[in-house]
């Protein structure tokens, strides 16, 4: 049963380095925000990696339902983990929502919000919540079986590598969209395609795969389409698969990335599905809303109406 005290008491998760620092410099002007809307309220301030998750299982325990990202999508990707992978109440009894900070986030942009830290804080203050899936990917590192849960989207093969050689950068000072531009072209130039069987509804696809974009939501990337019909709360996944193809025409084919056109293209397949898995006798670099992991064996599946978001 929730303890009253913190029914209408919020936790506010700060990432002081999202949206290139700007959180560290804007979190005194949320702050006169918050207070100035009279909200209960705690909060951190992040300081290393791994941190987000820590604290938030422990608020959990403490007491804590109701959870602000002050950030960006990887704030949220390291808070939904702890949700989800902390037994103490059902993750039904969280709910989240998000002050945003940088220009690419892209699970706000699904729901249309903005930068405007009244609205936000507006949002939190009315309490109107809804249900959203959450996705699970199941995969085996160092013999182990591993989960990684993700609010919006996830990612394997070509779409893996871009993000993991742009959280390389970031970690040298790079963040940037025009960075996660100079390495999609860059793998693009470089790639070579990956042997995969894929099993998905009552299909298997076993071939040469150049990537594949996992949708719960439809933006990634900093709002490129590559999943345009999902919907957030339907149980279902949105999976587009891009079969092997020639460099020029998917350089050809890059606009279609960000308006919703690319099931056009020959060779680009898209399902609705609620699990389906991956295999291959080499690594498989994939990503969870903008976390890396790896692995050579994939089972991914969506968990609907897994946690409430303040809308």
């Amino acid at each position: 049963m929730l303890d009253k005290t913190y029914e209408n008491k919020y936790f506010f998760v700060v990432n002081p380095s999202a949206g290139d620092s700007e959180a560290e410099l804007e979190w005194i002007n949320i702050l006169e925000v918050i207070n100035k809307n009279s909200l209960d309220f705690d909060y951190t301030i992040i300081k290393f990696n791994g941190h987000t998750e820590k604290i938030v299982s422990e608020q959990i325990k403490n007491g804590h339902r109701n959870f602000i990202v002050v950030g960006g999508d990887g704030t949220l990707n390291e808070v939904i983990n702890a949700v989800c992978k902390q037994n103490e109440v059902s993750t039904k009894d969280i709910s989240i929502g998000i002050i945003q900070m940088g220009k690419d986030n892209d699970w706000a942009k699904y729901y249309g919000f903005d930068r405007d830290y009244q609205k936000a804080i507006d949002r939190i203050k009315r309490k109107y919540t809804k249900f959203q899936d959450v996705g699970l990917v199941r995969y085996k590192d160092e013999e182990k079986i591993k989960e990684a849960y993700f609010l919006n989207v996830a990612g394997m093969c070509l779409d893996g590598a871009v993000v993991k050689a742009t959280n390389e950068m970031k970690v040298r000072g790079k963040r940037s969209w025009f960075h996660f531009m100079f390495n999609l072209i860059k793998r693009i130039i470089n790639y070579k395609p990956w042997y995969l069987k894929i099993q998905i509804n009552d299909e298997v696809i076993e071939g040469k795969i150049l990537s594949i974009n996992i949708g719960n939501g439809k933006y990634s990337g900093g709002g490129m389409l590559q999943t345009p019909d999902a919907i957030i709360d339907d149980g279902l996944l949105d999976v587009t698969i891009y079969e092997n193809m020639s460099k020029f025409k998917m350089a050809v084919n890059i606009k279609k990335l960000y308006d919703g056109t690319l099931g056009k293209v020959k060779g680009v397949k898209m399902y609705k599905t609620k699990k389906f898995s991956i295999e291959s006798e080499q690594e498989i670099v994939g990503e969870t809303d903008g976390e890396t992991i790896s692995s050579t064996t994939y089972d991914i599946n969506i968990i609907p109406s897994a946690v409430k978001v303040f809308v």
